[in-house]
């Protein structure tokens, strides 16, 4: 497919002849601390965004709601070390996908970042029932308006406000390795959870709409006791099972779905021109 120019801005977002919305207010700092990245805090109900020592390329992973790293095409070197604090506000509320989308004029002010969409072929995987009809028992299907809360990437499906799980929209944070709860996700939102693990597109072929509670637990295969064994001395990380599942049963088992290998049309966004800030502090 022929690329589609965005001038910049507009990649990912739902008309490309409507301008995409802008932050009232922004600052980006590089931030050179060497602590560890925490996921962006966003607050719809006050249109705020906060988003600490983060990659560039995470950013811009986020705000045109890719899946995965290697969807971005020409990102330089720089861009995927450099690290940034932002803290934006939009002028009233807006639900966390749009406040997602508010990311790309920013980066096109900051980073003088213009890019285009392209549809590639590749292998990917599709997430479907494993049994026409049935779902599995840690597969719950929840009557909740949680599209406004929930964002379209792993960083920004994660609830910012609320101690009870079972009363906040949104993915939290594994206790340990090889573990999603959630509550009120879409199936499609799963499929994004779990393409990192696959380090594939996961697309969703289940045909089933609606949102839903999840509790999926598996054992990573580099922690599984075959893998152990290969590696004297070395234990899995707490909470771990070594003899536990891995993915494919426990997603089969304990939701009711499975990966079907596929070839699909997966947008990627190219890189046309990303510039680093000429502030550094």
């Amino acid at each position: 497919m022929a690329p589609q120019s965005n001038g910049g801005v507009a990649a990912g977002r739902p008309n490309p002849d409507e301008p995409a919305p802008h932050f009232e207010v922004a600052t980006v700092k590089v931030n050179r601390s060497g602590g560890r990245s925490v996921p962006p805090r966003v607050l719809p109900a006050s249109g705020q965004v906060t988003i600490t020592n983060a990659t560039v390329a995470s950013v811009i992973q986020d705000a045109y709601g890719l899946q995965l790293p290697s969807q971005i095409i020409n990102i330089p070197d720089w861009a995927r070390s450099l690290r940034v604090d932002i803290v934006a506000k939009a002028e009233s509320p807006a639900p966390v996908a749009m406040l997602q989308r508010m990311l790309q004029p920013l980066l096109a002010e900051y980073f003088k970042l213009a890019v285009h969409t392209e549809t590639r072929e590749m292998d990917a995987f599709a997430l479907v029932l494993a049994n026409p009809g049935r779902l599995g028992p840690q597969l719950r299907k929840v009557d909740e308006a949680c599209g406004s809360v929930v964002g379209t990437t792993i960083g920004f499906a994660r609830p910012s406000d609320g101690p009870d799980q079972r009363q906040v929209c949104g993915v939290f944070p594994a206790a340990t390795a090889g573990q999603i709860i959630a509550h009120g996700i879409s199936l499609a939102g799963l499929a994004i959870e779990l393409a990192p693990s696959q380090r594939r597109p996961v697309i969703d072929r289940t045909g089933i709409s609606g949102r839903f509670d999840v509790e999926l637990t598996w054992t990573p295969e580099a922690f599984s006791a075959a893998a152990l064994a290969q590696r004297p001395g070395s234990t899995p990380p707490p909470g771990v099972d070594p003899s536990g599942p891995q993915l494919p049963t426990a997603l089969r088992d304990q939701l009711g779905l499975k990966f079907e290998s596929t070839r699909a049309a997966v947008e990627v966004l190219v890189i046309e021109r990303v510039e680093p800030p000429i502030a550094t502090d």
